[in-house]
């Protein structure tokens, strides 16, 4: 947390609480952040800590007043929204999923809150798909609020309206072609995301980073590996995709990623090359069959730039064309919620006079 930040007026705490990380930052009252803080503190280290549903809550409690204790002394009373696994039910509190097909707007009603110290704090809820394969999604959904708001105009805040039902109904969504777009989030587990406008379709999860920080941990391929991975993509990730893509029907993932040692074992493949191998057949091989079951000739990539550049090759090589959005859009997403939620107002001063829709204006 930077202590020279500039102070503007604050009006939002905005938690990305994962697995592994720990993200907050203070907003103001145009969406902008103003501080921030990252830290390893996510929700798996501290649940595995305690022993009881109490004594995780209270470790999330004393974790959340630790890390943000400044920005709530100095701005009492500010709302605080959270997303991510601490709304898991190994979390926090379990604040539940809504069942797809979701409009993206239904988050802001369905919060669960917690008590913290002298505040409450908001969890967002998660996205479940039912079916004979069932999937599940928490914290991407903030995600993909953000990445629809980055190509969508702030909008005045609307007039006061009485309190949504507990379990509103998803508006209907017309099928309309220029609505449904597909959104790719890498990360330890990518979603593949089916937009139509702000309801999200439906959804695939795919295990790639996972499954590679495992080969490379726990696996024979891992002893193999000399370095750490490089940002960019080498000629040995592009190796990795043409194999994949060539062979990978015939032979299967399981047996193309035993080629990493015995390619090694040739002399073809160096050390410092194989965990950009391993990368491309995994990563090709979640492009080759997410494009495979939902076709796209277009989609957004959301996240870190060295992530979401080996998968722009990979999709681009797939001739699908990619628009990235960066790995900032979760405060984005939050900010949102929390003006649909009434958490907070936009700063009138911020707005465009330009971009509001009289027809929008007229219908709040």
């Amino acid at each position: 947390m930077a202590d020279d930040a500039p102070r503007r007026d604050a009006a939002l705490v905005a938690l990305d609480w994962g697995t592994t990380t720990f993200r907050a930052w203070l907003l103001d009252a145009t969406g902008a952040v103003v501080d921030g803080v990252r830290t390893a503190d996510g929700a798996l280290s501290l649940s595995e800590r305690t022993d009881s549903a109490r004594a995780r809550a209270a470790a999330f409690e004393a974790t959340f007043s630790r890390l943000c204790r400044p920005w709530l002394d100095e701005h009492p009373g500010i709302p605080v929204l959270c997303s991510g696994m601490a709304g898991s039910n190994l979390g926090w509190a379990d604040a539940g999923y809504l069942d797809v097909p979701a409009e993206l707007g239904g988050l802001a009603y369905r919060l669960t809150v917690v008590p913290a110290g002298d505040s409450v704090v908001h969890l967002v809820p998660g996205l479940r798909a039912a079916g004979p394969l069932p999937d599940v999604m928490r914290g991407e959904e903030v995600q993909l609020v953000g990445a629809l708001a980055t190509t969508i105009p702030e909008r005045a805040p609307a007039p006061e309206r009485a309190p949504a039902p507990e379990h509103p109904a998803a508006p209907e969504h017309p099928a309309a072609p220029d609505r449904r777009q597909t959104v790719v989030l890498p990360g330890t587990h990518s979603k593949w995301v089916r937009l139509d406008g702000g309801c999200v379709a439906g959804f695939t999860t795919a295990m790639t980073g996972e499954l590679y920080g495992l080969l490379l941990r726990d696996s024979i391929l891992g002893r193999l590996a000399e370095g750490e991975p490089g940002t960019e993509a080498s000629d040995a990730f592009t190796w990795g995709l043409e194999a994949e893509a060539e062979h990978g029907d015939e032979r299967g993932l399981p047996a193309l990623l035993f080629t990493a040692r015995t390619l090694v074992l040739a002399g073809r493949l160096a050390g410092p090359e194989v965990a950009d191998y391993l990368s491309g057949l995994l990563i090709g091989a979640e492009v080759r069959h997410a494009l495979r079951a939902e076709p796209a000739d277009a989609v957004v990539l959301c996240g870190s730039p060295s992530t979401t550049h080996r998968y722009r090759l990979a999709l681009e090589r797939s001739g699908v064309t990619v628009r990235s959005v960066g790995e900032d859009v979760t405060a984005r997403g939050l900010w949102r919620v929390a003006l649909d939620a009434g958490l907070a107002s936009l700063d009138p001063a911020s707005l465009d006079p330009t971009s509001l829709d009289p027809a929008e204006e007229q219908h709040a």
